[in-house]
């Protein structure tokens, strides 16, 4: 399996990036190359990295992501914000996993050893859902869920893996910055094209910064996953609707953003 790894970053985080790039190299893929989109002062004739004027527009990484999508080499691109490292036997997680998905995540862990948001339900504003389901979301690893529960995940945009078409033909969406739910504006169109989020348990990321966890980053219990396992599908569809029907009107009345 080949990879191209591209690190999006504004600028300021070259330790961080020096980290990381070692993490890659320590995994010792044998194809592989590492793009980073952002201002970065390292030299390092192994890294392509592309200027960004970062006065455009601020947290612009939707240009950033597009933009290693159209410049990698590789069938696998791993998108990573400059604070993300990869765990030691990550490649050999995805050799065992295999390559057969669209886009998929791993484990990802926080600075304290615990779950980040990395194989979850996507919980914001859906008043029908039972509410168990919006206070524990994250889903267990290795979990396959049907493609009726699957369009109410979404990903993280810290870090995710995406193949090459489908990144060119699905680009995220460059009207949104960071901030503006653009990952989950992904999901959403991927789900909607009937490709859904994949969960590689084998391969786990670190973060090298400690991000705040939301309070529903919380293993499912396993009474509340067979709940939605055997609620119709209709219903589900109607859950998706919910959460797409919130973030359009969220986006449109604080950014003036109409999708």
């Amino acid at each position: 399996m080949d990879f191209t790894f591209g690190i999006v970053t504004a600028g300021g985080n070259e330790q961080f990036i020096q980290t990381i790039i070692q993490t890659i190299r320590n995994e010792n893929i044998p194809n592989y190359e590492i793009i980073i989109v952002g201002s970065c002062l390292l030299n390092d004739p192994d890294v392509t990295i592309i200027p960004f004027d970062e006065s455009i527009r601020y947290g612009w990484i939707t240009m950033k992501k597009n933009m290693c999508c159209q410049l990698a080499k590789y069938e696998n691109i791993v998108l990573l914000h400059d604070y993300v490292s990869l765990s030691p036997g990550w490649y050999k997680g995805f050799l065992e996993y295999g390559n057969n998905f669209e886009y998929c995540v791993t484990k990802i862990i926080n600075t304290d050893g615990k779950r980040y948001r990395d194989f979850c339900i996507y919980t914001h504003s859906m008043p029908n859902m039972p509410e168990e389901c919006t206070k524990k979301a994250l889903l267990p690893y290795g979990y396959n869920p049907s493609p009726e529960l699957s369009k109410l995940l979404y990903i993280s945009g810290a870090y995710y893996v995406i193949k090459k078409h489908i990144a060119l033909k699905y680009p995220l969406d460059e009207r949104l910055s960071i901030g503006m739910g653009e990952d989950v504006v992904l999901s959403q169109i991927l789900a909607m094209n009937n490709i859904y989020i994949k969960s590689n348990s084998n391969s786990s990321v670190q973060l090298l910064k400690y991000k705040n966890p939301m309070e529903w980053e919380i293993e499912i219990e396993p009474h509340t996953l067979q709940k939605l396992e055997t609620t119709p599908a209709h219903i589900l569809e109607e859950y998706f609707t919910n959460q797409k029907r919130h973030l359009y009107m969220w986006l449109y009345n604080n950014y003036n953003v109409l999708l």
